[in-house]
């Protein structure tokens, strides 16, 4: 997967690794879960299925479960 590279101003990046602390998942998963709720309110025929297109759910990706539960 690509990795993206943006600036951001400091309070904004310093308020998004607490909001992900506070809810104590990883950047990955509230960064997703944004772009998810984002792509969703513009496009009403986008669907998404996490296990479909990567064989885990959102719970074992976030928990880091995936690896473990590939055998």
């Amino acid at each position: 997967m690509e990795e993206l590279h943006f600036n951001c101003p400091a309070y904004l990046a310093q308020r998004f690794w607490l909001m992900c602390a506070e809810r104590r998942e990883t950047p990955g998963a509230v960064l997703r879960e944004f772009m998810l709720t984002e792509i969703s309110k513009t496009d009403a025929a986008f669907e998404f299925d996490l296990r479909a297109i990567t064989g885990f759910d959102a719970w074992a990706i976030r928990e880091g479960k995936q690896s473990a539960s590939r055998k």
